[in-house]
């Protein structure tokens, strides 16, 4: 059986950065690409009730997948506009336990 990566992607947000975000993410150009592109199998967005932080939780094939992802988001712009809203990024990657 084939095991599936998950990502936890964070960003660390301002108010304005937090809006500035999850606009981004709600648009033609934000998660519904995300869950089409290849490798991708489940995408959920967490809010926190603590910050301004927006979490995603991401479900690929594999660590390639989502790699050759986020490459292609660098690209398109995505650290530009990360940086112009000063929002903070970062990603750890985990696989699910039976545990």
């Amino acid at each position: 059986m084939d095991v599936s990566t998950i990502a936890i992607a964070t960003f660390r947000c301002s108010p304005e950065g937090r809006s500035a975000l999850t606009d981004f993410l709600s648009g033609e150009e934000g998660l519904s690409v995300t869950r089409a592109y290849e490798g991708a199998i489940r995408i959920e967005t967490l809010l926190s009730n603590d910050s301004d932080d927006v979490i995603l939780y991401e479900e690929w094939e594999s660590v390639e997948h989502h790699q050759a992802y986020l490459g292609w988001r660098v690209e398109t712009g995505l650290a530009d506009f990360m940086s112009s809203n000063g929002i903070e990024f970062e990603i750890s990657y985990h696989e699910l336990s039976s545990i």
